[in-house]
C-alpha cells in the first residue's frame, strides 16, 4: 500500500503489519507520482499540441449507426447530456460541455523489466483529444508512475490516490490559458474508460478476479472445479447440468445452463453497495465470506468520478483477452499442454510432429513476408520465450488458417478455428456498424457454445 489519503498518517502498513519507516526512519519505497494537471496545462498552452488536441471537439463528426472511435459510444453521448457531480454535489457544467475539454482512459499493467521477475505496476494515460492514428504512440502516453515491486499492490487505490485528486480538480475545471485564442479558459478532463487485462482490472475494480467463485467482473456466472482433479483451478462453461456438484444441489436458484445470450450482469449500483457492505464488515471471517459470495473485495476509489460506470467503463484490453488468451489457450489444447486435461470424448490434439513442422514452416515464412508487416516471426515451439502478443495475432489472422489446414482428424475443429478467425478479422475493422455488432455478439455465443460441445 501507499501512504497517501487516509493513510497518511498510519506508521504501519494495514495488510502485512511492517512498519513504514525502516530503523534509519526512511520510507521502505519510494512510489513516485507525476502530477497530470501541469502537463495538461501545457499541452493548451502549446500551439502544436492544442491544434492537435482539436479532433475531439472539431475534427470527429459521429456518424450515426456506425461506431468508429470511443466517441461514438452511448456511455459518451450520455455523459454529454448530464451535469458533473463531484462529492455527490451537481455542478452547472455539462460532460464536455466544451470543445477543449480533455477525454482520458487509464490503463495499467504487471511487468517484470527484468530477468528476476520482479513485478512493478505501470500507471499510464491516454489523451482522447488525439487523433486514433497518434494517440496510443509512445510520444503521446502521458505516464502518472511506476507502483515499485516485487509484488503487485493489494491496495491499488492507495497508489491512485493523488490522480484521482486530480480527476476531482479537473472535474470542476482550471484556469488554463488556450494558445489558439490567446485567452484564459477553464480546463475541464474527464476519465472515461479504464482498460487492462483481467487482473490488472480485477485489481482496480477491487473484485475477485478470474479465479474466484464468482470470477467474473461483469456477470454474475459462478466458477466450478473439474470434479477428481487436484487442480483448484475454476471454471466458467455455460452449461454445467452434468456436474455432481450441480446435480447434487437442492438450490433452485443454482443455474444449470446460463444463456450465452443473456448472462445474469452486475450493475454500477449494485457493485458499489456490496463494496460498501465488505467494507463495512468488520470481522475477518465474515468479511471474507461476502467477498466471495459476491466476488466483490471493497468499494473502489473510482466510484468517486461520476464519469465512469463500472462494467460499461473497466473492459478487458483486446490484446490481454484475446492474443495472450484465447489463442495461446487454444495452442495449449491443441498440443494437450493445457492444465493437464486429456481430450475427453473428443480429438482435437495435434501430433507432436506435426506441430513441430508448423513451427518451423511459421519460422521460415519470415523470408517471403515484407518487414513493414512486422518483426519476422519465431519458431514459437521451439522459441516460446521470444512469442509475443503481435507474434501470435499475425500468426493467428494470417498464417494459422493455412498452416493448420487439414492438420486436425475431424475438419470440425478447424472450421471452428477459422471462424474465430473471421469474427477477429471483423473486430479489427476500422469503422463497425450495429449489424456488425450483432454479428460479432451471436457469433462469439455461438463459437463458445460450440467450443463446449
Amino acid at each position: 500500500m501507499c501512504f497517501t489519503g487516509p493513510h497518511a498518517t498510519l506508521e504501519v502498513c494495514s495488510f502485512c503489519d511492517e512498519p513504514r519507516f525502516n530503523p534509519s526512519h526512511r520510507a521502505r519505497k519510494h512510489f513516485v507520482y507525476i502530477p497530470l494537471i501541469p502537463r495538461l496545462v501545457a499541452m493548451a498552452q502549446s500551439t502544436s499540441a492544442a491544434t492537435q488536441m482539436r479532433y475531439r471537439g472539431h475534427g470527429h463528426t459521429p456518424e450515426s449507426g456506425k461506431i468508429s472511435d470511443i466517441f461514438s459510444s452511448t456511455h459518451y453521448a450520455d455523459l454529454h447530456k448530464k451535469k458533473v457531480v463531484i462529492n455527490g454535489k451537481e455542478l452547472p457544467h455539462r460532460y464536455f460541455q466544451d470543445p477543449r475539454d480533455v477525454a482520458l482512459g487509464l490503463s495499467t499493467d504487471g511487468f517484470a523489466p527484468f530477468r528476476s521477475r520482479k513485478s512493478t505496476w505501470l500507471l499510464i494515460l491516454f489523451n482522447y483529444n488525439l487523433p486514433p492514428e497518434d494517440r496510443f504512440h509512445i510520444s503521446e502516453i502521458i505516464s502518472l508512475g511506476v507502483v515499485p515491486g516485487p509484488k503487485k499492490p493489494i491496495d491499488m487505490d492507495s497508489f491512485l490516490w493523488p490522480f484521482i485528486e486530480e480527476m476531482l480538480h479537473l472535474g470542476a475545471g482550471i484556469t488554463a490559458f488556450d494558445a489558439l485564442s490567446h485567452s484564459a479558459f477553464v480546463l475541464c478532463a474527464y476519465l472515461i474508460i479504464v482498460f487492462g487485462d483481467i487482473p490488472a482490472i480485477s485489481l482496480v475494480m477491487w473484485m475477485k478476479g478470474h479465479n474466484g467463485q464468482s470470477p467474473c467482473c461483469f456477470c454474475k456466472i459462478q466458477g466450478v472445479r473439474v470434479p477428481g482433479m487436484k487442480v483448484t483451478t475454476n471454471y466458467v462453461p455455460l452449461h454445467r447440468a452434468n456436474h455432481p456438484a450441480i446435480q447434487a444441489s437442492t438450490d433452485p436458484s443454482v443455474i444449470k445452463v446460463y444463456d450465452g445470450a443473456a448472462l445474469p450482469l452486475h450493475t454500477h449500483d449494485e457493485i458499489r453497495t456490496q463494496g460498501e457492505h465488505v467494507d463495512a464488515t468488520l470481522i475477518k471471517s465474515q468479511c471474507e465470506a461476502l467477498s466471495k459470495e459476491y466476488g466483490v473485495k471493497g468499494c473502489s476509489i473510482f466510484f468517486c468520478l461520476s464519469s465512469l460506470q463500472f462494467l460499461t467503463c473497466f473492459p478487458y484490453d483486446f490484446m490481454h483477452l484475446i492474443w495472450e488468451n484465447v489463442i495461446k489457450n487454444l495452442v495449449l489444447l491443441w498440443t494437450g499442454e493445457f492444465k493437464g486435461l486429456d481430450e475427453g470424448s473428443g480429438c482435437y490434439q495435434i501430433d507432436s510432429t506435426v506441430w513441430a513442422a508448423i513451427g518451423s514452416a511459421t519460422a521460415a515464412s519470415g523470408s517471403t513476408i515484407p518487414g513493414c508487416y512486422g518483426a519476422r516471426l519465431p519458431n514459437f515451439v521451439e522459441n516460446r520465450s521470444s512469442t509475443m502478443a503481435d507474434t501470435w495475432s499475425f500468426w493467428t489472422l494470417y498464417l494459422g488458417p493455412i498452416l493448420l489446414q487439414q492438420k486436425f482428424k475431424d475438419k470440425k475443429y478447424y472450421d471452428h478455428f477459422v471462424r474465430l478467425i473471421g469474427l477477429l478479422h471483423k473486430c479489427l475493422q476500422f469503422t463497425l456498424t450495429m449489424d456488425d455488432l450483432s454479428i460479432l455478439k451471436q457469433g462469439f455465443i455461438d463459437w463458445v457454445i460450440v467450443f463446449e460441445e
